[in-house]
């Protein structure tokens, strides 16, 4: 995605950089951080993380902007202005039917030749809001339109439209009626036609949404803010159970790392990351599975989720589709040989349990659990104190969870808030508490 550098009276912008975004946004978000006394693990002494290993991670809704005078947009929601100045999409419109003819020559035929030879495309930007609107650059073979929503019911509501008719990457500034969401991230759907049935607080159907030709999503910060996010992660082996990267971000932003398991992103850890300017931050890689092999960081606002995350968790599509900056590295062994570690095959139960390899200290054990809803069911438990690369079989006498994902905690004696048996919930405090994750398939 291109970063915006301002916003003109015109309603062009400039842009340097490229990031692409997807599309679709979940609804509400908690960045969950767990305080429960006794529970609470230590935080790592990294410079300044403020999400220890028994952070959980926050999942991801928008925002939308706040609308303020001063440019002046086409396709704006909601009517005109009283006096009739200043909202004409003719007069106001950045690309005028002058840009869209080719300067010159008067070959009608030529000229709709060159049109059709474009593909439609469009970049939103991470920006501060301006004016009254946001400002997306677009390439558009004919008549089509902008429909910006945000995240209240699933990235939905229309909080602002303009039309796109003919251009050449050129800006179209997207005047915003509906502006609870600021700051957040939104989605622009460009679609063919115009969005005359669509005015600012319409819920946008899916229907319109699976036909957008392309989307793109950007962060929006109130007017004034930074909204630049970024990250750089270099290749490096893993130290002290994790690993470092430089992180820019606006307040009440948080980092997820993946790796691939199956061709699914699988959260390996993450961190808060708020209101960084090029700082390095160490974020803890608690499931390990990915160890070696290729990691991505995503950046993402707070607000940006529909679900809470700890390691183990698959990513869902919704979250994906709200990163504001992403960057991929490769995570090799670490240097030293861990005191705490877990190795989970994907497997099939064998006569109701599975094999495990553990190293532990003593007063350690493994917790088994698979995803129902937003709860993690335990399906078994065992100990692994004292283990040294040896293998462990655990009963799952909880098998609703069988023919899917399965991830193995191993926690301190001292971290777990209760006795664990077959069924029950895990807690959020004893699942962030674990020093170590493994994510497997287990079939029938």
């Amino acid at each position: 995605m291109d970063s915006t550098d301002d916003t003109t009276e015109n309603g062009s912008s400039t842009t340097d950089s490229e990031e692409d975004l997807p599309t679709e946004v979940p609804e509400d978000s908690v960045l969950y951080n767990d305080e429960e006394g006794d529970e609470a693990s230590e935080a790592r002494d990294d410079g300044g993380s403020s999400i220890s290993r028994r952070a959980a991670l926050g999942g991801l809704g928008v925002g939308a902007l706040a609308v303020g005078g001063g440019l002046v947009f086409s396709g704006a929601l909601g009517g005109s202005s009283d006096d009739g100045s200043g909202d004409d999409p003719e007069s106001s419109t950045p690309a005028s039917d002058e840009q869209s003819t080719d300067e010159g020559n008067g070959d009608e035929g030529s000229s709709e030749e060159g049109a059709e030879s474009r593909d439609p495309a469009m970049t939103f930007d991470n920006q501060a809001f301006k004016g009254n609107g946001v400002n997306i650059s677009a390439t558009t073979p004919g008549e089509y339109a902008v429909l910006v929503t945000y995240g209240e019911d699933g990235d939905s509501v229309v909080a602002g439209t303009a039309e796109a008719n003919d251009l050449d990457d050129e800006a179209v500034a997207v005047r915003f009626e509906e502006t609870s969401g600021i700051p957040g991230t939104h989605t622009a759907h460009l679609v063919e036609g115009d969005t005359s049935g669509y005015e600012a607080g319409d819920a946008l159907t899916a229907e319109t949404i699976g036909n957008a030709v392309v989307s793109d999503a950007a962060f929006v910060s109130g007017e004034g803010d930074d909204a630049e996010t970024g990250v750089t992660f270099a290749d490096q082996a893993l130290e002290n159970g994790g690993v470092s990267m430089e992180l820019t971000t606006p307040d009440d932003h948080f980092v997820i790392l993946t790796y691939d398991h199956d061709g699914q992103p699988i959260v390996a850890g993450g961190d808060d990351t708020s209101n960084l300017d090029a700082e390095t931050r160490a974020v803890d890689i608690v499931d390990r599975d990915g160890v070696p092999g290729e990691h991505t960081a995503h950046l993402l606002a707070n607000a940006d989720g529909s679900q809470f995350y700890v390691p183990g968790d698959e990513l869902s599509e919704a979250t994906a589709d709200v990163v504001t900056a992403s960057a991929t590295a490769t995570v090799s062994e670490p240097a030293v040989d861990p005191a705490v570690a877990i190795s989970f095959e994907d497997q099939s139960l064998d006569d109701g349990s599975v094999t495990l390899t553990a190293t532990a200290p003593d007063a350690h054990f493994v917790l088994v659990t698979y995803r129902s809803g937003d709860d993690r069911i335990v399906a078994g438990a065992d100990t692994v104190s004292g283990l040294d690369g040896e293998s462990v079989t655990v009963d799952l006498d909880d098998d609703g969870g069988v023919g899917g994902l399965h991830t193995a905690y191993v926690v301190a004696n001292d971290d777990g808030s209760q006795v664990y048996q077959a069924g029950d919930v895990a807690s959020q405090s004893t699942v962030g508490a674990a020093k170590v994750a493994s994510t497997a398939d287990v079939s029938e």
